[in-house]
């Protein structure tokens, strides 16, 4: 009886080892997902993301938008690579777990990683834009993997803080868990700003513009790839 009691013990471990391996696994690879709800309703909306002319066929379309409600990260960035899609990049803005027209409030602080825009010199304050960040909650920064960025950190020359100073910014967000893509983790949390077209430029607004207005602070916090240390610290602010 001794030995049958010492033989079910064992049985039981080796059987929960495997069942926690294999849902380590699960989250490696990302084939858990962490996806609890799905913004897009068909396939055929979701492919909108990432083939807005609409010559993926239909089998594609559906598998892509299997792998994504199932959160199969690695096979579904496998299927856009072996078909070309999207130039590479992830579907759906790079996010999952999606959340619309969510309004901004005063005291939110965000983060970005970037270069300037346009031809910059690096002697005056550098002009700062793009619709992408991160937020920064109860002092919590998501590390660079988690953002799966395109490049490696060191090629940005920028890494600034957002801070919104007022309720009234006259957009609203879309807010996302970030897919893992370009060998990177993944899993952050990303926030994509709504910027309106700057009627004198014909582009979107850019960060300065929108501290002009009044409506952020920007704080240059680092520049990772070394070469404009000296604005560290700069703050672009009406």
């Amino acid at each position: 009886m001794k030995h049958l009691f010492k033989y079910i013990f064992v049985l039981a471990i080796a059987f929960s080892s495997i069942a926690c391996n294999s849902d380590r696994e699960e989250e490696i690879d990302g084939t858990n997902g962490g996806v609890t709800h799905v913004f897009y309703k068909t396939a055929d909306e979701f492919a909108a993301t990432y083939d807005p002319a609409g010559t993926v066929n239909q089998t594609i379309r559906n598998q892509a938008f299997d792998l994504y409600k199932l959160g199969k990260w690695s096979e579904l960035e496998a299927l856009f690579k072996a078909n070309s899609l999207n130039g590479g990049w992830p579907p759906a803005n790079g996010g999952y777990n999606i959340y619309d027209d969510i309004p901004f409030q005063a005291g939110q602080k965000f983060d970005r990683y970037s270069g300037a825009v346009g031809n910059y010199n690096g002697t005056d304050i550098p002009t700062l834009g793009g619709s992408f960040t991160s937020p920064i909650i109860n002092g919590y920064v998501y590390t660079f993997s988690q953002r799966a960025l395109n490049q490696t950190e060191d090629k940005y020359d920028f890494y600034y803080e957002i801070d919104v100073l007022n309720n009234a910014l006259p957009f609203k967000s879309q807010v996302a868990d970030v897919i893992p893509w370009f060998n990177q983790a993944g899993g952050g949390k990303q926030t994509m700003w709504k910027i309106p077209i700057d009627v004198t430029t014909g582009y979107q607004k850019t960060w300065n513009k929108l501290a002009a207005e009044g409506y952020v602070k920007i704080t240059i916090k680092r520049s990772p790839s070394g070469k404009y240390t000296n604005l560290v610290g700069t703050v672009i602010q009406q």
